[in-house]
């Protein structure tokens, strides 16, 4: 039966207040969908550096193209920078923040709060301050709960856009570990096994909830990694 036919019969069906846990291999599906439509936006944009919020907005235009040209594709919506409320102790929303990029799966349709988060950040191998935004102002985010709230995962995007790619790969790493400890660092038994993919645990707003944070890391311009 269809979501519709849910709501359309008979009685009211109560759903179970449980988040859609996406399994490893449709993030999998989802990650390599994403990768194409990278590497068509930096086509189209070119080499010179551009507004984050523009290369976004044309990363979420090529992620559309790149999903409907995969077999197979899991379905889900993209949205380009969508607001969400942040709240606090009382409950009360105080401010908006503007996520990059939210997909939401058909099976999310309709569940409050339910999403999957990806969050984009250039790096430069060569600017350590690159490294630090990508930590402090992008993976904090979901630690800190602003971000995918009591999700099972969430998304950072990493564009290096000088080179070579593992030496950024291996500054958030470090960032990682200076700022959560080694048990926030890149784990050794990732769920996602992709060339570009690395992950990270942890606890969300100190806890119980632990979410892991897939990093996709992708160079942009520059050498060959």
């Amino acid at each position: 039966m269809s979501v519709g036919g849910d709501h359309l019969s008979g009685e009211a069906k109560a759903r179970p207040n449980v988040f859609y846990k996406v399994q490893p291999q449709v993030l999998r599906s989802v990650l390599l969908t994403l990768q194409q439509a990278v590497a068509a936006t930096a086509a189209v944009l070119g080499d010179a550096r551009v507004l984050e919020p523009r290369f976004t907005r044309q990363l979420a235009e090529e992620f559309e193209s790149a999903r409907d040209a995969t077999p197979g594709s899991p379905r889900y919506d993209i949205t380009h920078q969508p607001e969400l409320p942040i709240t606090n102790a009382q409950g009360i929303v105080i401010r908006y923040r503007r996520l990059d990029i939210r997909i939401l799966f058909a099976r999310q349709l309709g569940c409050r709060g339910e999403y999957l988060c990806l969050e984009c950040k250039y790096l430069d191998a060569t600017d350590r301050a690159t490294d630090a935004d990508y930590v402090d102002e992008g993976v904090e985010r979901m630690v800190s709960g602003e971000y995918a709230a009591g999700h099972p995962w969430a998304v950072m995007v990493g564009l290096e856009r000088v080179g070579p790619l593992a030496v950024s790969v291996s500054h958030v790493d470090e960032r990682l570990r200076a700022r959560y400890g080694t048990e926030g660092a890149f784990t050794t038994t990732p769920r996602v096994r992709l060339t570009f993919v690395h992950e990270s645990q942890h606890l969300q707003a100190c806890g119980p909830h632990r979410i892991r944070i897939v990093h996709s890391f992708f160079l942009i311009t520059g050498p060959p990694s």
